[in-house]
């Protein structure tokens, strides 16, 4: 939606395991989401997809043309994949079953990861509004899983004022409510 770009969505059912039936692995053979065809092209991994997109859609560049900028976007994104998201799995993982079947423990152990990663992404907004000090796929990487932490009812704690902010940012842009419709 930042590109201005116009598509059709598949939505998939994972908790059936959709995405590992032949017909998604034909796509994406390791069965992952999301997965992009582009005139015949597949892309798939949501890092992968942006830098394509990047790279076949230079209007509204998503990352900085600063070298320096743009390896911080790109260290943002990789930090919201592989360690921010696999954090708040441990919470979205038990906020799916009935609540008599919740590891309150496993949900207290993402709560306590979280806090450490919004210690560090709130220092690191310190300044700032962007992570890269313009507005990038390193701040997108972290829309989909802030908003799922709140979709199951958690939010980011008050002590963390820079990424609270920086969060309200991020929901006030029309692609947020474009994309994050009930």
């Amino acid at each position: 939606m930042e590109k201005g770009l116009q598509w059709d969505t598949t939505w998939l059912d994972l908790p059936s395991g959709e995405h590992k039936k032949p017909e998604y692995l034909a796509i994406n053979p390791v069965g992952k989401v999301p997965a992009l065809i582009d005139d015949g092209v597949i892309v798939h991994d949501s890092t992968i997809i942006n830098e394509y997109l990047e790279d076949t859609r230079p209007q509204r560049p998503l990352l900085p043309r600063d070298p320096v900028r743009r390896a911080r976007a790109r260290a943002f994104e990789d930090y919201a994949d592989a360690y921010l998201m696999p954090s708040l799995f441990k919470i979205f993982w038990q906020m799916r079953k009935p609540a008599a079947e919740r590891d309150r423990e496993g949900i207290a152990e993402g709560e306590r990861e979280a806090r450490d990663h919004f210690a560090y992404l709130d220092r690191e907004l310190q300044g700032r509004e962007y992570f890269a000090d313009e507005f990038s796929l390193g701040d997108i990487s972290f829309i989909p899983p802030l908003a799922n932490l709140e979709r199951a009812g958690f939010s980011i704690p008050n002590d963390f004022p820079n990424l609270r902010a920086w969060w309200q940012r991020m929901k006030a842009r029309p692609s947020f409510n474009d994309s994050w419709q009930d």
